[in-house]
């Protein structure tokens, strides 16, 4: 019997780690980013989800060379603990740090029982198509049946907006009012004015700015702001956490609220959530902002879950 199959009986989890990881050099010792992938995987397969989150955590951290796949398998063990939405947010800073990964088609799939789009269409899972099994054997990504429904009245749309984007790049003087337009255009369908929200942050001019800030804080459409303080956060980073702080302020709308909290969770400013942890009345908002304080692995964030304790 040979040492793989030997491992394969004693122990499937191991057997997972091995699998997963790249072949090292024989003389390469297990760095600390290794040792903490191997553990988050072990932790998946005893199905201790909360050690799993930790532990990829730490790769991703460390800027480790499997940051990427550690990502995904942090969002998909946020989707087992039923943080849903916090499992789509780590599909976003997959997507916007690793965009050429192969990991991002299967995260993708991870947000459920809702509905998503992350450049693109709205995705819609059933819960009943995940299944995943940790047979070394096989591929140990989730399978999912993925219905696109693009709702679209304009079977051109798509091109539509592929050209549009590419105009933004070449002419930013005659795309930016067509994205407006868009944007303020009753005749636009949603999927449309989410699309244009998308490209339009990715554009760095002032003129751009001005537009999303104008959609971010509710300006615009109204339903397009949860998706406008998302791609803020995406794409501007902390930089946009003034405005965003803002519309937390003056919003008494919970879910507005909860973007804005997302928001601030993808762009790692724990000081930020803290602060409107104790200024928040709601307690339903407030324990949305704690549950993601607690994931965060920043010391302002330790010190703040100390102070509850008291």
């Amino acid at each position: 019997m040979n040492t793989l199959l030997r491992t394969a009986l004693l122990s499937p989890a191991l057997l997972l780690t091995l699998v997963l990881m790249p072949p090292a050099p024989a003389f390469a010792a297990p760095n600390a980013s290794d040792n903490a992938y191997a553990a988050g995987t072990r932790a998946m397969n005893q199905q201790r989800w909360n050690d799993a989150v930790a532990d990829f955590d730490k790769v991703v951290n460390a800027h480790a060379s499997r940051a990427d796949a550690a990502l995904y398998w942090k969002a998909y063990s946020l989707n087992k603990l039923g943080n849903g939405q916090l499992a789509f947010d780590t599909c976003v800073k997959l997507q916007t740090q690793f965009p050429d990964s192969r990991w991002n088609k299967d995260c993708k799939a991870l947000s459920i029982d809702m509905r998503v789009h992350v450049n693109g269409p709205d995705v819609h899972i059933n819960p009943d198509d995940f299944k995943f099994d940790f047979n070394p054997n096989i591929d140990v990504r989730p399978r999912v049946r993925v219905r696109i429904d693009s709702r679209s009245d304009d079977p051109n749309e798509e091109i539509k907006m592929l050209a549009l984007n590419s105009l933004l790049r070449q002419d930013p003087a005659r795309a930016l009012p067509i994205l407006r337009n868009i944007l303020s255009d009753s005749k636009s369908t949603p999927n449309m004015k989410r699309r244009a929200i998308f490209i339009l942050a990715q554009n760095k001019s002032p003129e751009a700015a001005a537009i999303l800030h104008d959609a971010v804080t509710g300006k615009m459409d109204p339903s397009l702001q949860r998706d406008a303080i998302q791609s803020m956060a995406v794409f501007e980073g902390k930089r946009g956490n003034d405005t965003l702080a803002e519309v937390y302020r003056n919003t008494s709308d919970a879910e507005i609220k909860r973007a804005v909290i997302n928001a601030f969770f993808i762009s790692h400013d724990a000081p930020r959530l803290v602060e409107l942890a104790r200024s928040e009345k709601d307690i339903e908002v407030k324990r949305d902002i704690v549950s993601r304080l607690a994931l965060m692995h920043d010391k302002v964030a330790t010190d703040y879950m100390l102070e509850l304790l008291k």
